[in-house]
Formats: C-alpha cells, structure tokens, sequence
C-alpha cells in the first residue's frame, strides 16, 4: 500500500513536533522525529511510503499538493499539533477533496482530543491515538484487508457506517523498542534532501535526531509529551542497540555536528546512560552528541558522558520558586542542588542549555524576578524564557480550565500572527501579554550582558565547531530582541471557541 506522511505546511520554519510548536527565536527547526518513527514502522511492513516535511522543504499547500499527487498515495498521515491543529485539519480537507483516499491525523493534539478532531473536519477519518508506530501500521493493514473493523484497532478514532464517531483507547505502551526501526534510516532515505535545513539553537549543526527511550517517570504537569504520546514508564532500547545506530549515523551524514538524544529525559536512568556511554567508549567511536537531561546527575556520570562525547545538556529548571516547582510537580526540593549541578556540569565539560517558564500556578511579578536572577546565576551557555503553553491533554490544561486562568479556547490564539510564542494563560496580576513581554524583557537581560557577549565571543573565536552555532543563532535573536511578539492577527481575535 502507498502512504504519505506528511508534516504539513503552515508558518516558514514552523516546528510541530517541538514540546512547545511555533516558529522559534533562534531559528530552531526541529526534525519530524515521531512522524518518521512512524513511517519506518509502516515501510517496514511491507509498504511503500512517502515522507514529506513541508516546512523544511519550503513547500506551501500547493507544492505540497503536487508533490502528493505525483506519488498517488491510498493513505495520507498527517502530523498535528495544537497550535496549528485548526490549519492543519484545513490542509487535510484540501487533501481530501483532491485525492479522495483516507486521512487520518497523529500527534500530541490528535491525542488529547481525537473526538473533537474529528468534529472539526468531517473530511478526517480517522485519528492516531498514543504512540503511533504500530496504531499506523495496523490501520494500514486494516485498509489491506488484513484486519477486519477499525474497532479491532487500539488507539484509533474512525467513523461509524451510521455516521457517528467512535474509537478504541490506545493499547500498552510499546515494551520492546528494539524492534522500532531505526529512524536515522528513514530520514536517510527519505529526508536526506533537507538534512542540513534542521537547526537547534544550542546545538552543532547539522544534527540527527533520535531516542534511546521513550516515556518519563517525571510528572511535570506542563510537559505534553510524555502526559499524551509516550507516558510516564521508562522503556529503554538496548545500548548496544543505540550506539549501532549511532555508528549508521556517523557512517551516513556527512559533515555531521551531533547526535541529540531527544529522549523526554534522556538521564532518567543513570544505569542505562552508563551503559550506552561505555559502549561507545568501548568501541572507540568518536561521536558527539547532546541530550535532555534533569538537574540531578552526579559528576561522576557527567565526567563519564564527556569523556563518551556528551557535549550539552538541556536542562528544565523552569523556576526559583519552591511553591512554584511544587505547584507544577517539578520533583525538585532545592534550587541548590540544581546550582550544584550546574557547576558540575561545567566541571566535567559540559555546555548547559537553561529552560525557564513563567505563568505557572503560583507565579506573580515578584517570582519572575526572582526566576531571571536565577537564570543569570546559573549562567547557563544559552537560555530560553517561555510563557505557560498549556496544551489539553496536560494537568496543566486542566488546572488552567478549572482555575480560571485559561483565558482562551480558540487554538488560533496559541500562536501571535508570525507564528511565534504567546500564551492563552494570565495570573493574578500578570496578563497574557504581560508573559509574553516578561519573556522578551529576560531575553535582552540574559543576552545582552557584557559578560555574556564575551564569553560566546571567545567561544566562536577558540572553537571553529561552535562559530556557525553561536553567530547564526546571536545573529537571528538579536532581530528579535527588541520586537514586540504576542500580537494576534484580527482573524484570531474574533474567531470563536473550538469546545462547545
């Protein structure tokens, strides 16, 4: 059977599978990374697949439209996201009306909200519901004929022959993720054209994207991934497993700058990081690579990463408020250990990405303030200052509902009218806007200190490998540091809620 997947046109540079999706700061483009696990899941059954990123193939409707058509799929795939999900649902009834074959939509909203998706758009048949890999792969063999009904299938919202809408809750977690394919391998095959198109801001470019693991035992409240796609259990591939691939990789992309491991929280457990590090050691690779870590890693195992070619670690420290990080289930009893670990960190080589988030239950002027001190104590090599996203499918959706405090149902207002970062939240004395002005007023204080320009100055002049990172990311920050972002466009101001 022939299947496209597609990540759909939307703003330029529009990441959907971020933790938060929109148009970044730094001009971060992130990687399709589950939308690929997923179609190396279904190639791998037999299939004949199509795998397009519009946003970094710089392809509007139209290209996008003629480059289905050239291929003739029997089944269009969609990544989603709640920020884009209105658009996107817009883009499968296009799809539909010119291909008529079945659609169907995957992703964080899709999962959150699968019945209300398929309200929305009476062109959408079906949506992917949890981890998508094997939930795509047998919607695919039940269009085969191999599966009789779509209610035989976990984790998929269809339409009833009455015309109703039914679904199937998603099935177990995947244990065995061993048997995924390797998602570096789809990419080669299938994205290799726009390798270099994918930039993160901290890291070496150009990079490849892929997990050691799936889930996290964290209970952040805000952090949509794990609450809607891969849950709270740590299922771990086998190293050996990992650094295989990691030698496909190096063999593979040429020019590479690092490996990121995307991992919710690639630490999560220490043991398996050891491992996969004395792998890589013992075979002598020579690989860089960064991950998303927790503020908790001894030294010990941070010396141990370096020394495996760890080069940086994203890290959420979120807030210097104690209420704050226990209002949002953060786990962390003292900002002092996260100091600590941040000198650490710095002991043993390591670079430091800092998140900051603002507009969390608790927070006021004050706990902001006290969240940029904090930010500038740490010093971290570079730093991100984000509104509140709360996305449905979340505890911090929910809190937000109940509380008060979302101001808005409409997923047109997620997003300010260039595609980047606003929030629907507000506080006791913080507005919407006055997040979204908080986060542009730390980004000037964090990045315009003296100390700061110095440091990444002498960082560019010393180490070529870290030149193009620092002026391309300094280079498209600086055009944001004194804009104003949060504006709507009249559009999204008027348009009504989606929840009735």
């Amino acid at each position: 059977m022939k299947v496209t997947f597609l990540n759909p046109p939307y703003f330029p540079m529009f990441s959907r599978e971020s933790r938060s999706p929109c148009v970044t700061k730094s001009s971060t483009l992130y990687w399709p990374m589950f939308l690929s696990y997923a179609a190396g899941t279904v190639e791998a059954d037999n299939n004949e697949i199509q795998l397009i990123d519009s946003p970094a193939m710089d392809l509007d409707l139209e290209k996008t439209a003629a480059a289905i058509r050239a291929f003739g799929p029997e089944l269009i795939i969609a990544s989603t996201s709640t920020p884009s999900i209105i658009n996107d649902l817009s883009v499968i009834k296009t799809l539909k009306v010119m291909f008529n074959v079945p659609t169907a939509i995957m992703g964080t909203h899709a999962t959150a909200e699968p019945l209300e998706c398929m309200q929305m758009e009476p062109n959408l048949d079906y949506v992917i519901i949890g981890e998508a890999d094997y939930t795509c792969r047998n919607l695919v063999r039940h269009l085969r004929g191999e599966i009789s009904h779509p209610s035989d299938i976990a984790g998929l919202a269809y339409r009833t022959p009455e015309g109703g809408v039914d679904f199937q809750p998603e099935g177990p977690k995947i244990s065995n993720l061993n048997e995924i394919p390797w998602v570096s391998k789809t990419y080669y095959k299938h994205l290799y054209s726009c390798y270099k198109r994918y930039f993160y801001g901290a890291n070496l470019n150009p990079l490849i994207v892929i997990l050691s693991g799936r889930g996290c035992p964290n209970r952040c409240s805000y952090c949509v991934i794990p609450q809607t796609l891969n849950g709270h259990v740590f299922r771990m591939r086998d190293p050996k497993d990992v650094v295989d691939e990691l030698e496909y990789i190096k063999e593979h992309f040429e020019d590479l700058g690092e490996v990121f491991f995307e991992d919710d929280t690639f630490t999560a457990n220490h043991r398996h990081v050891k491992e996969i590090c004395e792998e890589i050691l013992r075979r002598g690779l020579k690989i860089t690579w960064s991950c998303n870590a927790r503020a908790d890693v001894p030294l010990e195992l941070l010396k141990l990463m370096h020394k495996a070619g760890g080069r940086e670690m994203c890290v959420g420290f979120e807030s210097a408020s104690p209420d704050v990080l226990k209002n949002i289930h953060k786990g962390v009893k003292s900002i002092d250990r996260a100091i600590q670990f941040t000198k650490d960190a710095r002991k043993a080589g390591f670079l430091v990405h800092g998140c900051f988030m603002v507009g969390n239950l608790g927070d006021t002027p004050e706990t902001l303030r006290m969240t940029l001190d904090y930010a500038k104590k740490l010093n971290p090599n570079t730093a991100q200052f984000y509104p509140i996203m709360a996305y449905p499918g979340t505890e911090a959706y929910k809190e937000a509902v109940a509380s008060g405090a979302l101001e808005s149902t409409d997923y047109n207002q997620w997003l300010d009218k260039d595609g980047f970062h606003r929030t629907t939240i507000k506080r006791p004395g913080l507005s919407s806007q006055a997040l979204v002005d908080f986060c542009d007023k730390a980004r000037r204080e964090f990045y315009l200190r003296p100390s700061y320009i110095i440091r990444q100055g002498i960082m560019a002049i010393k180490n070529p490998r870290e030149r193009y990172r620092v002026f391309r990311g300094f280079n498209t920050l600086v055009k944001h540091l004194f804009r104003k972002h949060g504006e709507l466009t009249p559009i999204a101001r008027q348009a009504p809620t989606n929840k009735q």
